[in-house]
């Protein structure tokens, strides 16, 4: 069994666990950390094909400018779901708006409140 060690003012915790994640149908995977570091331990499943170091610095560092981009264009993404979902509502053109209370008014308890069973007969 293989540890690596990687220091936590570099790597954030969520891409030390994509990045071991992406690893798992390859290697068997124990994360640890102390107050400065993360450890990895990486051990081979037999039959498959050993993971390098190389490969997994590359990983997390692939996975820390993820993190690093998702938490920077988090606020537009938002603001884009936003403007796309406010602008499929449906709003009525020329004519007023009716309130709660006329549309309750439209519809009486029997005709909404009918058991389906009883009219399909």
């Amino acid at each position: 069994m293989r540890q690596l060690k990687y220091n936590r003012e570099l790597y954030s915790k969520i891409a030390l666990i994509k990045s071991a994640y992406n690893f798992t149908d390859r290697a068997y995977i124990h994360l640890d950390a102390d107050r400065d570091y993360y450890y990895v331990s990486l051990s081979r499943k037999e039959g498959k094909q050993e993971v390098t170091d190389e490969e997994f610095e590359n990983e997390i560092l692939a996975q820390s400018a993820r993190h690093e981009i998702y938490l920077q264009t988090k606020n537009i993404r938002e603001l884009m779901l936003a403007r796309a979902v406010a602008t499929s509502v449906v709003v009525a053109g020329d004519e007023e708006l009716e309130s709660d209370s006329e549309i309750a008014q439209e519809f009486s308890e029997d005709e909404i409140l009918k058991d389906w069973f009883d009219a399909d007969e």
